[in-house]
């Protein structure tokens, strides 16, 4: 059956892929803040593009009237736009984006009668366990981190307000493509993949994280959508794998990938020190107007691993992720693909750590 759907965050790493691949079978609104480029525009013709900050209630109202006067009125809401942001502390467009938006959304729904929101969650969003111990759909979002915290606050406000408008919190993990494209990611295949500092793995290697390959998040996109009614008013799942991926298994495959001469024995550095390192690492970069992802307050979780239980989620949607996909079987691709188109594989990696994502296809 053909939906129109507003997917917000058109323009951004994920929201353009949806809008790419749903354009083929629904009407698409692309709801985006940055310009949208013109490869983008060329892989989704179909696509009507609206430009507006989601903390614009005002120009929401009038997208979602045009629509039904136009006799396609809006049947679901992707919500993907969110401000990241790499800082501890809380920032302006944390609430700006994350709350404010958020509720706007909820509210332009409610009033155009939406059949429902799905929200972009995160796995990052979640607090490790102790060891043996794993995170499932029910296990609730927060933390010290700005941005946990505030996509907590997007939960809440989406289960609040579950009774006037039917919600799906979709928790994703890394969410990488065949160039990578993933901040915490490229971080670690950058060190690796060097000579002798890529021999350096801070902590235990016990650092993990549930990875998810873009395609198999437009899947789970589609699922939920075809699913629609025999979910409940307001659900909870995880788009990833269950379990995690631990550092200690990366870094084998990165280092052989990169040259087969390379050592696949780490050297273990002392999580103080790497604590140290990364101090040094950001002051120098700010000095020379470089953004930098690896931040001291990361630290914090060196060798506390996001272990997950996706099974719900699988069950309830019939979902599984495609063979092939899972991170460890894709890395010598990335890896690849590093090597073989060295100067586009950073371009576009330095893009989405900039946050100045432009859309290419998987």
């Amino acid at each position: 059956m053909r939906h129109t759907i507003l997917v917000t965050g058109a323009s951004g790493f994920l929201g353009s892929a949806l809008c790419v691949d749903l354009a083929r079978d629904h009407n698409i609104i692309g709801l985006y803040r940055r310009p949208i480029p013109e490869k983008l525009r060329k892989a989704a013709p179909l696509v009507q593009w609206e430009r507006s900050d989601v903390e614009d209630r005002d120009c929401l109202d009038w997208i979602f009237r045009q629509n039904a006067l136009r006799g396609r009125p809006i049947d679901y809401v992707i919500h993907f736009a969110a401000y990241v942001g790499f800082k501890k502390k809380w920032q302006d467009e944390h609430s700006d984006t994350n709350v404010i938006g958020t509720q706007n959304i909820i509210e332009a729904s409610n009033d155009a009668g939406v059949k429902r929101i799905l929200f972009a969650g995160s796995i990052a969003a979640l607090d490790p366990l102790p060891s043996g111990k794993v995170l499932t759909e029910k296990s609730l979002a927060g933390g010290e981190i700005a941005y946990a915290k505030s996509k907590a606050l997007g939960e809440k406000l989406l289960f609040e307000n579950s009774h006037r408008i039917p919600a799906v919190v979709l928790r994703l993990g890394g969410v990488f493509t065949d160039w990578c494209e993933l901040p915490p990611l490229f971080s670690i295949m950058k060190m690796w993949s060097k000579p002798f500092i890529g021999r350096m793995m801070p902590g235990q290697g016990m650092s993990g994280f549930p990875y998810i390959h873009r395609r198999d998040v437009v899947d789970i996109v589609r699922k939920i959508i075809e699913k629609d009614k025999r979910l409940s008013h307001f659900e909870t799942l995880f788009a990833s794998p269950s379990g995690c991926t631990y550092q200690k298994e990366l870094f084998p495959i990165i280092r052989r990938e990169s040259n087969e001469n390379f050592s696949i024995k780490p050297l273990h550095v002392s999580l103080p020190f790497t604590r140290i390192a990364l101090h040094g690492k950001y002051f120098f970069n700010t000095l020379i107007n470089k953004n930098t992802y690896e931040r001291s307050w990361m630290i914090d979780y060196a060798d506390r691993p996001l272990v997950v239980d996706t099974s719900y989620t699988q069950k309830k949607l019939a979902w599984n992720p495609r063979p092939g996909l899972h991170i460890i079987e894709r890395l010598p691709i990335l890896l690849q693909n590093l090597i073989c188109h060295h100067n586009p594989w950073y371009r576009r990696n330095i893009k989405r750590n900039d946050q100045k994502y432009e859309y290419n296809a998987d």
